[in-house]
């Protein structure tokens, strides 16, 4: 495991990939320096999976700068957001996707056939 974090600039969407067999675990989206001491109202926060969009939470400086949440990837998405004034900052971390490793499938097809043939054979 190891942490994971990035920042999406104004007018910017950010796509995201994780590699073969990690997973990308987002935690926390926290809005970015408020340069004129008034913060934004409401910045809504999104994420686009394939063809949909959806709205994961929305930022505000005076009673919302961050959000929590558990969100986990296996395949690439898009962060973009509302905010023309500053950046917003996600982190979390990667992990190993250990159920898709194809040792696994390995592994289980070798006791399936061995625990078959030790069927047979004590037929």
């Amino acid at each position: 495991m190891e942490f994971w974090g990035v920042e999406v600039k104004p007018g910017e969407p950010l796509k995201v990939k994780p590699e073969v067999f990690r997973l990308i675990h987002i935690s926390q989206a926290a809005l970015g320096e408020i340069k004129d001491g008034k913060g934004p109202k409401c910045v809504p926060i999104h994420l686009k999976v394939g063809d949909k969009k959806y709205v994961i939470g929305t930022l505000s400086a005076e009673d919302r700068p961050q959000l929590m949440f558990d969100l986990v990837f296996e395949r690439e998405f898009e962060l973009s957001h509302d905010w023309k004034d500053g950046s917003i900052y996600f982190a979390g971390y990667i992990a190993d996707d250990d159920s898709r490793y194809p040792f696994t499938l390995v592994y289980d097809m070798f006791t399936l056939i061995t625990s078959s043939y030790s069927v047979l054979r004590i037929c």
